[in-house]
C-alpha cells in the first residue's frame, strides 16, 4: 500500500523573509489588478487631494454632496510630491488590498531598493462556479493550470494525490489535498477547501488567485465580486470633519515639509498619478467633442475598452478652481455590465486615433481580397461549363468558343479590380507627394501657403516651436525633432515615443499617415507621448 501514501508537496516553508516577501507582493498585484498604477518609490508624482477625499467617502464620482464642501484650508488641486515608501496590505475586516504610501511634497535624495530577490513565478485565476462553492464538492482546476502551477503528481498511482499548502495575505497557513480523480478525470481540491470556502465566504463570481514560486512557496488568495463595504459605522466621524482632516494633513505637509501618508486602493480613483503622465494628458487639451478610449478591467480579469465622447470641459467642483481631476464630462458610446463614470480625469483615457480615408480603404480592400472571391468562382464556372461544352459543339448560345476570348463580354473577377482600385489610390498618393514637391519648388521665392508660420510641439510639459516649411518631409521634420528635444534616434525606432497630432477640428491623429502635403494642411499642434 506504499504507493497509494499522499505525498507532501511542500512540508514546510523554506524561503528566506525576502522572497517571502517577494511572493507576498507579487499575490497582491495580482489581485490589486493589471489597470491598477501603484507607485514605485523615488518616483515623482501628483496628489490629488479631491481623489483622497472621494476614496475616504466611498461615493460615486457624481455625488453633489462632496461637490459642495469647501476646503478650510488654501490648498493646490494637486499637489508635485515624491513617493518615499510603499507597504503593500490588505484589510483584516474585508480582505480588501489596499497600499500605504508615504509621500514628501519636498524630499531629499531618496534611497531606492533593489530587486535581488525576485524570482520566476507561475499563477492562475479563475472565477468560481457553483460547484467550486458548493459545501459538498472541491474545486476543479484546469488541466493546464495544474501542470503549470502545482507539483507534478505521480501518475504511476492507482489514485494519484499530494498536499498542497498555499498562505493567504494574512499569512495563514492553507493545506489542500490535490487528486486526479472523477469521470472525467481531472484535477481537484478536495480535503481543505471546504474550511477555506466556509472561511473566506466564496460565492459564485468570486475569483480564485493562486502562485508558486520557484522555490516552491505557493500563495492564494480570493477577489470578491462585489466589494465588501466596511463595517465603520458612518456616524463615527461626519463626512465634513473627514474631509476636513484629508485636506488639514496634506496643507500640514506642505507648509512644514514632512512626509505624509495616504491609504491607497485599487478599487478607488487615480489620485496618485506619475507626473509625466499627468503632464502629456493635459497638453492633449482633450475639448467637447473629442473621442477617446478607457480601459476597464472585466469580471473574469480581462481587460476591456470602451470609447466615448467628451460633451463638457468644466471643473468638478465650484471650490477646486482650474483643476484637472475630472473635469470631462463624458458620454459612453455603449451600454456595459460593469460601472462606469459620468466624469472622468484626462489620465484616464486615451485620445481615439482615427484612420484617414485612404488607410481605410486599403485595409478595406485588403480585407476583402482575403475573403473568397465568388466573382471569380462564378466565372471559373463558367469558363469549366464552356469549355464542357465546347467538346460536342464548338458553338454556345450563338457564340464560337474557338474565337479569340478578347472581345467577349466575361465577368471580370473581383481581384482584378481590387488590385486595380489599390493601384489607383497608390497612384493618387504618389501623385499627392509629386504635388507637394511641386509646390515647394514653385514656391521657393515666396511664402508658402498651405501651413501656418508655426506649429507648436509638445514633450512631457515642455513646448517648442517649429516652421514646417523648413522640412522637406516626413524624415526631415523627425530628425529635427530628435535634435530640438535631444532624443536622437528614439522617434524613429518607435520603441519608446510615438508621434500624433491634432488637426484644426481637435481630432488626434497618427503622423505619417497622410502625404506630408495633406499633413502640413491639417496640422494644429504635434505631441510626442511615451508609449
Amino acid at each position: 500500500m506504499e504507493n497509494n501514501k499522499i505525498r507532501n508537496a511542500q512540508p514546510k516553508f523554506q524561503g528566506t523573509d525576502e522572497t517571502n516577501r517577494y511572493m507576498y507582493n507579487q499575490l497582491w498585484k495580482l489581485c490589486a489588478g493589471s489597470l491598477f498604477d501603484l507607485p514605485i518609490i523615488g518616483e515623482e508624482v501628483y496628489y490629488f487631494p479631491q481623489g483622497h477625499i472621494e476614496q475616504a467617502h466611498l461615493v460615486a464620482s457624481e455625488n453633489d454632496n462632496l461637490c459642495q464642501l469647501k476646503p478650510i484650508f488654501d490648498i493646490s488641486s494637486k499637489i508635485r510630491c515624491n513617493v518615499i515608501s510603499i507597504k503593500l496590505k490588505v484589510d483584516t475586516n474585508t480582505d480588501e488590498v489596499y497600499a500605504k504610501v508615504s509621500l514628501s511634497p519636498c524630499s531629499p535624495v531618496i534611497s531606492i531598493p533593489n530587486g535581488n530577490n525576485e524570482q520566476n513565478i507561475n499563477y492562475f485565476t479563475k472565477v468560481l462556479t457553483a460547484s467550486d462553492t458548493s459545501t459538498h464538492g472541491g474545486f476543479s482546476l484546469f488541466k493546464k493550470d495544474a501542470i503549470e502551477c502545482l507539483p507534478l503528481l505521480d501518475m504511476s498511482q492507482q489514485a494519484p494525490s499530494q498536499w498542497i499548502v498555499a498562505k493567504d495575505l494574512h499569512d495563514h497557513v492553507w493545506k489542500f489535498k490535490h487528486t486526479f480523480r472523477g469521470t472525467p478525470q481531472r484535477h481537484l481540491f478536495t480535503s481543505g477547501w471546504k474550511q477555506f470556502a466556509r472561511k473566506k465566504s466564496l460565492a459564485v463570481g468570486d475569483s480564485v488567485v493562486f502562485l508558486r514560486g520557484e522555490n516552491g512557496e505557493s500563495r492564494i488568495r480570493i477577489r470578491k465580486a462585489a466589494p465588501q463595504q466596511s463595517n465603520i459605522s458612518s456616524s463615527v466621524i461626519s463626512e465634513e470633519s473627514m474631509h476636513h482632516g484629508l485636506v488639514a494633513t496634506a496643507s500640514n505637509a506642505i507648509n512644514t515639509k514632512c512626509m505624509f501618508d495616504v491609504f491607497y486602493r485599487p478599487k478607488s480613483s487615480k489620485f496618485i498619478v506619475n507626473c509625466k503622465k499627468v503632464i502629456d494628458a493635459v497638453n492633449m487639451k482633450f475639448n467637447t467633442g473629442s473621442r477617446f478610449t478607457m480601459k476597464f478591467e472585466g469580471h473574469d480579469f480581462n481587460e476591456i475598452i470602451y470609447s466615448g465622447t467628451i460633451v463638457k470641459v468644466e471643473d468638478f467642483s465650484i471650490y477646486w478652481k482650474d483643476s484637472e481631476w475630472r473635469n470631462l464630462q463624458v458620454q459612453w458610446d455603449e451600454a456595459a455590465t460593469i460601472p462606469r463614470p459620468n466624469k472622468v480625469s484626462p489620465w484616464e483615457i486615451e485620445p481615439l486615433i482615427r484612420k484617414n480615408k485612404r488607410q481605410r480603404e486599403i485595409n478595406e480592400i485588403g480585407l476583402a481580397m482575403s475573403k473568397p472571391d465568388y466573382n471569380d468562382q462564378m466565372a471559373q464556372s463558367t469558363k469549366e461549363n464552356s469549355i464542357t461544352n465546347a467538346s460536342s459543339s464548338f458553338r454556345l448560345f450563338g457564340v464560337d468558343l474557338t474565337a479569340s476570348t478578347k472581345g467577349r463580354d466575361v465577368l471580370e473577377p473581383l481581384e482584378s479590380y481590387q488590385k486595380s482600385k489599390i493601384s489607383e489610390i497608390f497612384d493618387e498618393e504618389k501623385l499627392d507627394q509629386i504635388q507637394a514637391v511641386t509646390s515647394l519648388t514653385e514656391t521657393q521665392t515666396k511664402k508658402i501657403r498651405f501651413t501656418t508660420s508655426s506649429t507648436k510641439v509638445h514633450m512631457e510639459g515642455v513646448v517648442r516651436t517649429v516652421d514646417l516649411t523648413d522640412f522637406d518631409g516626413y524624415n526631415h521634420m523627425i530628425v529635427e525633432l530628435e535634435k530640438l528635444f535631444n532624443i536622437e534616434g528614439k522617434l524613429h525606432m518607435h520603441s519608446q515615443w510615438k508621434l500624433t497630432f491634432k488637426v484644426h477640428e481637435g481630432d488626434m491623429m497618427l503622423v505619417g499617415d497622410d502625404s506630408w502635403l495633406k499633413f502640413c494642411n491639417t496640422v494644429n499642434e504635434i505631441f510626442i507621448c511615451s508609449k
